[in-house]
């Protein structure tokens, strides 16, 4: 009986030996753990690195219309990245801002005026101003004021911004131009709760994650303006630029225009 018994612990051992030496590596690393389970509809944080944005699916799919497009004008230029509007590759972006602020890379060029203008989804221009550009060269922002003369953006409508460098003031035809769509958007309460008591590095990616480009890119650049020699900071926008394809930009510093009449 005893040698029966230890033949059959025998078999055993073998045949163990047998079932690990077949296991591939994912699963030799399981045996012996055990794994924890999230709480429903709880994500482990993978993130690394800096912000990331995730723009909406509708956003995506959103039809090219007439009004979306990019023409490069005949301004001297000394650098070689031309007028570039800091959006997504489709230049389609989200505010939750009734007056919010664009963000343009303007090269260095013998231009000394540029022009913005606001439109509403019927082509009514809302607002518009001229701007001095003379000897300015990195990344400006261009807000629309909050003044009884310029109506809030309204929550679900899509609005058409354009942004000229004004190349010869007799023939604007040789203009540098972009354009584009913004669209506001009312945040959800969920949202709101998670920015209400964040830093504005928080807020950018809070804003990146969900679709909010505008407010993304003004939040994070008030932040290095506050604090210019903030690498981290430095960072998040180089990664947030990154993201949207405007690696070639992502260093150039932001700048201050002088005040506009």
């Amino acid at each position: 009986m005893k040698i029966i018994t230890k033949f059959i612990l025998n078999l055993t051992s073998v045949g163990s030996i047998v079932l690990i030496a077949t296991l591939n590596p994912s699963q030799f690393a399981v045996m012996g753990q055990v794994i924890p389970t999230l709480p429903s509809g709880d994500k482990p944080d993978t993130r690394s690195g800096g912000p990331r944005f995730i723009q909406p699916r509708e956003d995506m799919d959103a039809p090219s219309t007439g009004k979306v497009r990019s023409v490069r004008g005949g301004c001297a230029s000394r650098n070689q990245v031309s007028l570039t509007a800091l959006t997504p590759e489709n230049k389609r972006g989200r505010t939750v801002s009734d007056y919010p602020t664009f963000f343009f890379y303007l090269p260095q060029t013998d231009a000394e005026l540029a022009e913005f203008i606001l439109e509403d989804e019927r082509g009514n221009q809302i607002y518009q101003q001229e701007l001095t550009i003379k000897n300015l060269a990195g990344v400006i922002g261009v807000s629309i004021p909050a003044n009884k003369n310029v109506p809030p953006l309204e929550v679900g409508k899509n609005y058409t911004w354009k942004f000229s460098v004004v190349c010869d003031a007799e023939d604007r035809s040789s203009d540098q131009f972009e354009s584009g769509i913004v669209r506001r958007v009312e945040l959800s309460p969920d949202i709101l709760r998670k920015l209400e008591n964040a830093d504005l590095p928080r807020k950018t990616f809070i804003y990146a994650e969900n679709g909010i480009w505008q407010d993304a890119l003004s939040t994070l650049a008030a932040a290095r303006r506050a604090n210019p020699n903030d690498t981290d900071l430095a960072a998040d926008w180089e990664s947030l630029l990154n993201s949207v394809t405007l690696d070639a930009i992502a260093k150039e510093p932001i700048v201050e225009m002088e005040a506009q009449p």
